[in-house]
């Protein structure tokens, strides 16, 4: 089957929003074995949502609108779908009715804006929402034996109507389509020529490393391929699965029965706050020192004022004393640090933009680790802190 999206609404047109709806509506197409052949955005403007259709339709077996299915004037999904294809929209009277006992317990009234989200093309089938108020439908072309469905553009919504779409489609996940691995410690550069005979892969680069795709529509094919690239990367994979680095780190640091603490500079609390983000952390993380200031670094870390003179606050003697402070005075068996230059300013001949010092220390010592990364200063941020995790990680498989 061939899928095309519209997405709608004006803030990504004009780049006020980054649109993210597409990636899970062709990531969870992609599962179910169908080809994902385009994505458009369209204005919140009636006609440029009907062009979108209309080209949509010409070249796909089923096209996904969403977004603009609210109560606003500029909503209106609905009524350019209705005119792309000639159907007229009627109420979908139990979901009226349910829509005004849910205002009339809040004490609200229902407005025409509040009503137009129960109207669906005639001869649709509803795909009720979960969570809000906007319905959402599929009609099927039987003319042209094609299919249009809209549904809502908020997240939250969209994603449980796009798996009731599929289940009503009888679109079933497909094992063996895709196989990810999340890879940090190489530039998207160089791991594109390790995997360069492996065909079906795609990557995507960030600060927090290179997810690599591998694509196969045979589950054998693609499970010697998964071989492969598992032998090639070794542990530059840190998972196979949708997560993030903290929360393999604090599946580690649980496993191993080790605690951890950091002491942080440019990074400013982010490494912390990452840990944080993992339910549970409290049994591993014991906390941080955010030293930003000098003076917080030799008062509270204990760093020689000397070496603080001599060498700089972005140092490998800095760094490594950050790391021994925080470990000694919150009693951990781990700690890590970070101490650099995010930029855009602070600069010089000898110490350029994106350098930074991270340490490591456990109870057999403290190792610096010199590292420059490049970019705008909170990519550089998140990219030290994907550094520090990553040395965790290494050393505590």
């Amino acid at each position: 089957m061939k899928i095309f999206i519209v997405i709608t609404g004006s803030e990504f047109t004009m780049g006020l929003k980054q649109e993210k709806n597409s990636l899970f509506i062709s990531r969870e197409a992609v599962k179910r074995g169908a080809d994902v052949i385009g994505i458009t955005i369209a204005p919140d403007n009636i006609y440029s949502i009907q062009y979108a259709v209309k080209m949509a339709l010409d070249k796909a077996d089923l096209v996904i609108v969403s977004g603009g299915l609210g109560p606003t004037e500029d909503d209106m999904t609905r009524e350019a779908i209705s005119e792309a294809i000639g159907v007229p929209l009627i109420f979908d009277k139990d979901w009226l009715d349910r829509i005004k006992q849910a205002l009339k317990e809040q004490g609200r009234q229902v407005t025409d804006g509040i009503k137009k989200m129960a109207k669906l093309p005639y001869g649709a089938k509803k795909i009720e929402n979960p969570v809000g108020r906007a319905l959402g439908f599929i009609k099927v072309l039987d003319d042209v034996n094609k299919a249009i469905a809209a549904v809502p553009g908020v997240p939250s919504e969209m994603r449980p109507m796009v798996l009731k779409l599929f289940e009503m489609l009888k679109m079933k996940e497909l094992a063996g389509r895709i196989h990810l691995f999340r890879t940090f410690g190489k530039p998207e550069a160089e791991i594109d020529q390790i995997l360069h005979d492996i065909d079906g892969r795609v990557l995507n680069s960030s600060p927090k490393g290179v997810d690599v795709f591998i694509t196969d529509k045979n589950s054998f094919f693609l499970q010697n391929k998964v071989a492969v690239v598992r032998e090639r990367l070794g542990e530059l994979i840190y998972t196979e699965k949708e997560e993030e680095m903290e929360e393999v780190v604090g599946r580690l640091l649980r496993e191993k029965g080790l605690t951890l603490s950091t002491a942080e500079s440019s990074t400013g609390g982010l490494i912390s706050a990452r840990i944080v983000n993992v339910p549970g952390s409290s049994e591993y993380f014991m906390g941080s020192v955010v030293s930003y200031a000098n003076r917080v670094k030799t008062d509270v870390l204990g760093v020689s004022e000397k070496d603080l003179m001599e060498y700089g606050a972005v140092s490998e003697p800095v760094a490594k004393q950050m790391a021994e402070g925080v470990r000694k005075l919150l009693k951990t068996d781990i700690a890590v640090s970070d101490t650099g230059i995010a930029g855009p300013t602070g600069a010089t001949p000898e110490k350029p933009l994106g350098l930074h010092y991270v340490g490591y220390a456990d109870d057999s010592g403290v190792k610096v680790h010199r590292v420059v990364f490049k970019g705008e200063r909170n990519d550089v941020r998140m990219a030290v802190s994907q550094y520090a995790l990553n040395l965790v990680r290494l050393n505590c498989r």
